[in-house]
């Protein structure tokens, strides 16, 4: 008996659709010794169904699609005890694969397939939202809506440039967010344009500030405040500290934590891993270290 894979898969991630490969992706994984239950995305039996009901037993599951379809995946194997998890493969097959590029994986179908099946294990850390899990950002503020607004013909069509475009659409310099956040004891109040909290080199396609500091296993996650500036000269400042890495500065800090909360006046906008994440007015953000086992 081969290994027992369940293949997660959107059919309408990426520029190429995914629906065009499906079937060399899997003659390529039965070819290569898995034995194979397929469940789309957005199916009324769903892999939280496969995966919890427990006539079935797997020993990976595998995702094929974005960030998104990841997202997706991840959250339906932490309904599992850590202890009863399979391990997780990905096939990186969306428009921007900001997971993907951090991790250096080969978006290049079969390539991704070799991988699931010689790859080896390795932990990377996960972050949990208000007790909902994501695997690389949760964000609020300026350009973070886009990733799901931006209509998906247009992020199939253009990949990361629809991005772009939708962002500078909706683009609203009076738009703002009064709060206080707490990183691991240190305090930032204000009103801020945006904020995230992340474990990734590349979000939205664009790369990171000082990514060369992400580590993905050390137990803490990236945290990235911008303040409103109140005029042009520190608009100018706030631009400058961007394009010069410099980040401790009044509208501009980025630090690491193990525990960011995030206290709002009025409710706000999430995103995970690039899916809407629902609105409220507080939220707390934990990382836990080397959680998710997954084939690289």
């Amino acid at each position: 008996m081969g290994k027992r894979l369940l293949l997660i898969y959107n059919t309408a991630s990426g520029k190429v659709q995914l629906a065009q490969r499906l079937d060399m992706i899997l003659k390529v994984l039965y070819e290569l010794g898995f034995d194979i239950t397929i469940c789309p995305v957005g199916t009324k039996r769903d892999s939280l169904e496969l995966l919890l009901c427990g006539k079935y037993q797997y020993d990976m599951v595998a995702c094929a699609g974005g960030d998104g379809t990841l997202h997706y995946t991840v959250e339906a194997l932490c309904k599992l005890p850590r202890a009863q998890r399979p391990l997780l493969g990905y096939l990186p097959a969306g428009s921007t694969n900001d997971f993907a590029a951090t991790l250096g994986l080969s978006c290049d179908a079969a390539q991704a397939c070799c991988r699931l099946a010689h790859g080896t294990k390795h932990k990377l850390d996960l972050g949990w939202f208000n007790n909902q899990s994501f695997c690389y950002v949760v964000a609020f503020g300026m350009f973070t809506d886009v990733s799901y607004s931006a209509p998906t013909e247009m992020k199939n069509l253009l990949g990361h440039f629809a991005y772009v475009l939708e962002g500078v659409r909706r683009l609203d310099l009076f738009q703002t967010h009064r709060g206080i956040v707490i990183a691991d004891g240190r305090r930032f109040e204000g009103d801020f344009w945006y904020g995230s909290v992340s474990n990734s080199t590349s979000i939205g396609g664009f790369t990171y500030p000082n990514a060369k500091q992400v580590e993905m296993t050390d137990g803490y996650f990236e945290v990235l405040l911008v303040r409103r500036p109140q005029s042009l000269l520190q608009l100018s400042e706030l631009v400058h500290g961007l394009m010069s890495q410099s980040f401790d500065t009044p509208y501009l800090h980025m630090l690491k934590a193990r525990c960011v909360e995030f206290r709002f006046s009025e409710p706000v906008a999430w995103t995970l891993d690039g899916e809407y994440g629902g609105e409220s007015l507080q939220a707390q953000i934990i990382v836990s270290q080397q959680e998710m086992d997954i084939i690289l």
